[in-house]
């Protein structure tokens, strides 16, 4: 790609920001993530385990491509079951180099993003300078780390958010600070948010809806300094095709594998499977904004956006690539993808977001700029509770994790390893099961994923299920057992979590897919329940066995 950004016209470049808002940054997000790991080593006595269980699955998709090669979650058998592919080679590539602190390598590389976004953000601004005589600053800074963008509790999370949020505002600073003439000094090369954009799709594929945006960003950016439309078509070609060439390579590559255009993931979202179904008519402007109205912060962040757009058009505006780019991303995102979960799927819409609350209030007059730092500091406050609530939680959600799947797959991984079992619980399970495993909900199993049936043969197609490929043993949360196990499993105990809970289960059901394994299993689990932690208990059904012998005397 040769293409560079070009500067439309002279804009004077603004002072560089004091790298004391970097420091209180760096410093506050830091702090913030010692705290929320020590909390987590002192609940689970030792153990780091993360906010949700689907960081297991990256790690455990990373192990098996570390160990044996194979990209998923089973060695020697292809599963696109990474929506992040770029996370997964990460993780891998941690692996191997701290293969005794494998559970750490997610944490490590999310700080080190987190830290990347943080001087990324403060760097490319003018109006945050803490400072004994700034508090007010450094309080902004400690709350756009924390609270805003949410860093800490990404962190927890060990997924690659944090890394796509860096990605994408890098790119998005790049390109807007080439286009608005902002070079202050520093001269990126012109290849620099191409690349960008080009990891950060392989990061999340959400980043086409960034490079849409962008490409609509420069489309209504004011003349260019040659005034030449050839130039501008140039950029826009440069941002489409970085966005779209990986994403397309990915596909290519899975298909000739066996697996579907996206991974698994995505498919079984589209499908209606662990997600909203759209309808077939798409979804309405009522609910698109709804589903922005998810995150109350999001929502004013687009609509301040679309009121910079409204109010600057026609006449040159500094940051309106950024403003077009965040109003035409969380669009399409509010569409086609998902708010919420953790506040994890927003993420890289908030910080391209903050870039750009930053910039305009950088644009003011000085003597309203400071009026503008305390209407961000209150506003960022009243709309950000859920996430302060959550950072508060964090702890509790990872000890639930340990004491849900994580103990399930350490039974599993324990007494059947190397034997086929069944789950709809992927994270945990996978990373310490080796062996066959069928994922009822198609996220490690393309094949179960295309032959998903309606919710009245969910049984049915789960007996098929295990007369194919012969597990005996089915983990299943209690609330998706209910109404979807064949007459001929027995239920053989239960994991249950005493006191408080924040999941949809408590419970985990451990099945017998054929009644003859009843008596092995429920000795297993008899003895494991000797190595549980506290809060954990199992409860054995009496009346297995009866049913067992009823079942195979029929």
């Amino acid at each position: 790609m040769t293409a560079t950004i070009t500067v439309p016209e002279a804009h004077p470049s603004a002072p560089t920001a004091d790298r004391a808002a970097e420091r209180w940054g760096v410093a506050a997000y830091l702090a913030a993530v010692t705290v929320l790991v020590v909390a987590v080593l002192v609940l689970l006595r030792g153990t780091f385990v993360y906010v949700l269980d689907d960081a297991a699955i990256h790690l455990s998709m990373a192990d098996t491509l570390a160990r044996h090669g194979t990209w998923g979650v089973t060695p020697g058998a292809f599963e696109s079951a990474s929506s992040s592919p770029l996370w997964t080679v990460l993780v891998a590539a941690g692996l191997d180099v701290l293969p005794m602190a494998d559970a750490w390598v997610p944490l490590v590389l999310n700080v080190v993003a987190g830290v990347a976004v943080v001087v990324v953000l403060l760097r490319n601004q003018t109006v945050l300078r803490p400072g004994r005589a700034r508090a007010l600053d450094a309080a902004v800074v400690v709350v756009l780390v924390t609270l805003v963008l949410f860093l800490p509790g990404l962190a927890v999370v060990g997924m690659e958010h944090t890394l796509h949020m860096a990605l994408v505002l890098g790119a998005v600073v790049a390109v807007q600070r080439a286009a608005s003439g902002g070079d202050r000094g520093v001269r990126l090369p012109g290849w620099l948010p191409y690349a960008l954009l080009a990891l950060a799709a392989l990061a999340r594929f959400e980043t086409a809806f960034v490079g849409l945006g962008l490409a609509a960003g420069l489309a209504c950016q004011g003349r260019l300094a040659d005034g030449s439309w050839l130039h501008r078509r140039r950029q826009i070609a440069g941002v489409l095709a970085a966005v779209a060439v990986p994403v397309v390579l990915f596909a290519l590559g899975n298909v000739a594998l066996g697996g579907g255009l996206l991974p698994n993931s995505l498919l079984a979202k589209g499908q209606g499977v662990g997600a909203d179904k759209l309808s077939s008519g798409g979804i309405g402007p009522g609910q698109v904004i709804g589903r922005l109205g998810r995150d109350p912060l999001l929502l004013a962040l687009v609509a301040f956006a679309l009121g910079y757009v409204v109010l600057t058009w026609g006449r040159a505006a500094p940051h309106l690539v950024t403003a077009v780019t965040l109003v035409v991303a969380a669009l399409l995102h509010a569409t086609l993808a998902d708010v919420g979960w953790f506040e994890r799927y927003q993420a890289y819409l908030l910080a391209v977001g903050a870039y750009l609350v930053l910039g305009v209030i950088g644009e003011l007059p000085a003597d309203t700029r400071r009026r503008g730092v305390v209407a961000l500091l209150v506003l960022a406050v009243l709309l950000t509770p859920t996430k302060a609530l959550l950072l508060a939680r964090a702890p509790q959600w990872s000890d639930d994790t340990y004491r849900h799947t994580y103990q399930a797959g350490r039974f599993l991984g324990r007494y059947y390893d190397g034997r086929p079992v069944a789950t709809d619980q992927l994270g945990y399970i996978s990373l310490f099961h080796d062996g066959p495993l069928t994922d009822f909900a198609g996220l490690g199993d393309y094949e179960v994923l295309q032959r998903i049936p309606d919710r009245a043969r969910t049984a049915a197609f789960r007996g098929e299920l295990a007369d194919e490929r012969g597990f005996r043993v089915v983990v299943l949360p209690s609330v998706t057992a209910a109404f979807g196990v064949p007459d001929s499993w027995v239920l053989a105990g239960r994991f249950r979590i005493e006191g408080s809970y924040q999941g949809f289960s408590r419970s985990l059901d451990v099945w017998a897919a054929v009644p003859g394994e009843v008596t092995a299993l429920q000795d297993h689990l008899r003895e494991f329940a000797r190595d549980l932690p506290a809060r954990v208990t199992i409860d054995l059904n009496g009346f297995a066995e009866m049913q067992a012998a009823a079942i195979q005397g029929s």
